[in-house]
């Protein structure tokens, strides 16, 4: 087998195909794969598992460390899938596979190769494990498996913003690069090969603008003539290549080539983007819900976020976000004094409130709770005449002390509130309106980003360059003097734009596009030069 796979090695030294190797790939395409010595035995916990793990990483890393074509080493396809490990265990077999590669070759990056992590601390394979041991971040964000992300159609905007949310999400609160090692629609019972390329190239800006290290498509080639397992067994990926049986290319593959084509030619490098806000998670919530819905509205809105996760380092901003708060204890106490801290220094913090004890919160709210009760209620509230459905697990009555109240709901509760907090303000959401989105199909065609929109009209409009058209997303890059905005459509029609700079900046070119319209999925790039 080793002979084999030098072979292949030879086969990509001549075509220029840098690889990236996954070591311990025991699960494939839905099916577990063990040598004999280790049936009935869980490859994750037990010592028999990892001595011979680490036997066969000496072995084969030993032989390939010299070939330059292998640009990278990778755990292994989804090893969280093997088997069932709590988190110390999971961590344990993170760090013990990550050191034994790198005992034999510490020349190159390792990559997680994980299908899905969490931040949540009574979970498993934890973010910040994977982060502590590797040096590269994975996602596998296809939206068919992945929660809440195939609530709505392909081209939707929540659909097709899921890999940039949640690649995001890992990179920056877990402080590594992070890789989009696997994204996909899942073939054509889930859309045609069409909306499959389109999908492909909203993704590829996206995730260049957003900072990602690249995107791979699962996978190469149709695998409906193979009669070897899995594809004999597990009939659900036999149709997801770029390429179809009689090796014609799909139309995802030339999408592939055009953005390839344009990297290379491309005149500039993108710096990182700069973010408006800080989105806080906090405990006992769904974390990727929460933040997925948040990046969503933002965006709408017109504003990028950064995340953090309250456990780690806040970045300071002038904007921080808790959306949907939930649960008995939402952060450490020295968290939120830190925070608060921050706001009675200028800054402002919005909330949102699922189900929460927030401790003093009539001073940071400007409001005081009456009454509250737990029961699934609905809702409605008005915001510049339009209307929006709201839904509740717990309802909080409130009588406002200093808060302003910018709506309030069908039942005259308050429902938006700014209160001023020592220099700062807090911002007030009386639903959970982030994690009420997760479920709710076409959420994103109701207005829902009027409420951030509404809140944040100021950091909005203070922008020296805004470029305001229907359904469009942007990003702004600063290069030295210059400012880089990748404009993205994510509608099926084409979008024009208007642009609006301060006397500082003016246009100075267009790097990809037109510099007034964007095609239907698609995307512009545009300098502008200060003055």
């Amino acid at each position: 087998m080793l002979k084999r796979f030098s072979v292949f090695l030879d086969i990509c030294e001549k075509n220029k195909i840098f690889v990236i190797v996954g070591l311990i790939t025991g699960w494939m395409s839905g099916r577990l794969y063990l040598p004999p010595v280790l049936l009935e035995k869980n490859v994750i916990c037990d010592a028999t598992a990892q001595y011979f793990e680490q036997l066969f990483i000496k072995g084969f890393v030993s032989e390939f460390k010299n070939r330059n074509i292998i640009t990278a080493w990778d755990l292994g396809n989804e090893c969280n899938c093997m088997a069932q490990a709590d988190r110390i265990n999971a961590a344990n077999w993170t760090g013990i596979i990550s050191n034994a590669i790198k005992a034999v070759d510490n020349t190159r990056p390792i990559l997680s190769g994980m299908d899905g992590l969490y931040l949540d601390r009574y979970k498993s394979w934890q973010l910040k494990d994977q982060a502590m041991f590797t040096d590269v971040l994975t996602t596998h964000p296809y939206p068919y498996w992945v929660e809440f992300a195939s609530v709505d159609e392909i081209l939707s905007i929540r659909t097709t913003m899921h890999a940039t949310a949640q690649t995001k999400l890992f990179s920056e609160v877990g402080g590594k690069p992070c890789l989009a090692e696997e994204l996909g629609t899942m073939g054509p019972m889930i859309c045609s090969d069409e909306n499959a390329a389109k999908f492909l190239r909203l993704n590829m800006f996206s995730l260049w603008a957003n900072g990602a290290c690249g995107a791979m498509w699962w996978c190469a080639n149709e695998q409906t003539m193979l009669s070897k397992f899995p594809y004999s067994e597990n009939t659900c990926e036999l149709e997801l290549g770029m390429l179809r049986d009689d090796h014609s290319p799909k139309p995802v593959i030339l999408e592939m080539k055009k953005f390839s084509d344009f990297l290379k030619n491309k005149r500039f490098e993108l710096p990182a983007a700069e973010y408006d806000c800080v989105c806080i998670l906090t405990h006992d919530q769904s974390q990727w819900g929460v933040g997925y819905m948040t990046y969503v509205l933002l965006r709408n809105a017109g504003l990028n976020l950064k995340f953090a996760f309250c456990d780690g380092d806040i970045p300071m901003s002038k904007l921080y976000l808790m959306p949907s708060v939930n649960g008995k204890v939402i952060m450490e106490k020295s968290k939120l004094e830190e925070l608060l801290e921050r706001i009675k220094h200028g800054a402002d913090l919005y909330i949102s409130i699922d189900d929460a004890v927030l401790p003093q919160f009539d001073k940071l709210c400007g409001a005081r709770v009456t009454d509250s009760f737990q029961a699934l209620s609905d809702s409605k509230i008005t915001l510049d005449d339009k209307e929006l459905d709201i839904r509740r697990k717990r309802t909080f009555i409130l009588e406002k002390t200093s808060a302003s109240v910018i709506a309030y709901d069908s039942e005259s509760n308050p429902a938006v509130t700014v209160n001023k907090y020592g220099e700062g303000r807090v911002f007030y959401v009386n639903f959970p309106l982030e994690n009420m989105l997760t479920q709710k199909h076409n959420a994103f065609k109701d207005n829902y980003s009027l409420v951030y929109k509404k809140l944040f009209r100021e950091y909005i409009e203070a922008k020296p360059i805004k470029i305001y058209g229907e359904n469009l997303v942007v990003t702004y890059h600063q290069s030295g003097d210059d400012v880089i905005a990748v404009i993205i459509n994510h509608s099926n029609t084409p979008s024009e734009f208007k642009t609006i700079t301060s006397e500082d900046f003016y246009m100075d070119g267009v790097y990809y596009g037109s510099f007034d319209k964007v095609n239907a999925f698609d995307a512009c790039v545009l300098r502008f030069k200060k003055k």
